[in-house]
């Protein structure tokens, strides 16, 4: 079964254990797992607050609607 990882702080890292399972919606087969767990919460936040903010905050309304 393929595992979804997490888009963190600019790299793709997978959570500890399976959280959730994702099904396929037309047949009901198990698809994929996925998990947030041992995710360093505080470094995410930081990151988002010191590069992903001020990075949004330099587009403009126009360049914000092709993302």
């Amino acid at each position: 079964m393929e595992r979804i990882g997490n888009y963190v702080s600019g790299s793709w890292v997978n959570g500890d254990g399976e959280e959730l399972i994702a099904y396929n919606a037309i047949n009901g087969s198990e698809i994929a797992s996925l998990s947030s767990a041992g995710l360093d919460y505080a470094s995410i936040l930081d990151y988002g607050r010191k590069v992903g903010g001020p990075a949004l905050r330099k587009l403009t309304f126009q360049e914000r609607g092709r993302m």
